[in-house]
């Protein structure tokens, strides 16, 4: 696991990095810890790009935390990504950033431990995959990059970060494959995985890559709670 820690406090770093060693060691789990003192540094980093997880202070000299997180996030960085600060006062940006845990400092070892527990659960949520039938072979797709699914005419197209596949797959049955959050059944012909959802207004989730799907008109208000309630849930754990 490759865990990288931003901060401009070298002391909030070495705590960090003596948490990693500590958790590596009693988990039995290979940690390597890469540092940066500021958000610049990170941000011109090729190796940073491929971490498991980035603890990334909010305030920091010269630029926000969050603003970080959003250029990695929109040059594809796929990572955990748990924000260390003094205050909540960013926590919806977390949202827009699919973070998963803000860890208030000094960082004590029980949150960071919980913390590394979400970073597990996450990681096993994407090694995910549902089998579907392409015309007549079959194919592992892989979860975490399955962006949404629509009946299109009588044709089933499942809509991922590499493409389309068009499957012979109901609608009902993907669903029942899929097995719940993230993904959620928002109209008769769409499903979504609410990980991909950039926001919600109000008749239609607005997806990340640009795409509007409707919201059925029975049961919008129940959709909307769900989707609130799933997004909020990430968060807190």
């Amino acid at each position: 696991m490759l865990a990288v820690l931003c901060d401009d406090r070298a002391a909030d770093r070495e705590l960090l990095a003596d948490f990693c060693a500590r958790y590596g060691k009693e988990n039995r789990l290979p940690i390597t810890t890469l540092a940066f003192e500021n958000a610049g540094a990170l941000l011109q980093s090729r190796e940073a790009r491929g971490a498991d997880v980035l603890f990334l202070d909010i305030y920091m000299e010269g630029a926000l935390g969050v603003d970080a997180a959003r250029i990695l996030r929109s040059k594809g960085f796929r990572g955990a990504i748990v924000f260390t600060t003094t205050s909540r006062e960013h926590y919806a940006d977390g949202f827009e950033v699919e973070a998963i845990h803000y860890l208030l400092k000094p960082v004590a070892w029980d949150t960071f431990c919980e913390a590394m527990r979400r970073v597990h659960d996450r990681s096993a949520a994407q090694a995910r995959s549902v089998r579907v039938t392409a015309g007549h072979a079959e194919v592992d797709v892989d979860v975490s990059g399955l962006c949404y699914i629509e009946v299109y005419g009588h044709k089933t197209i499942l809509h991922t970060g590499k493409g389309e596949v068009t499957v012979n797959q109901s609608l009902a049955a993907l669903e029942e494959a899929l097995g719940g959050d993230p993904f959620l059944r928002c109209y008769r012909c769409f499903i979504v995985n609410m990980d991909f959802v950039e926001r919600v207004t109000d008749d239609a989730f607005l997806m990340k890559d640009g795409r509007e799907i409707p919201l059925s008109r029975d049961g919008r208000a129940a959709i909307k709670n769900r989707y609130l309630s799933y997004v909020f849930k990430r968060m807190e754990g």
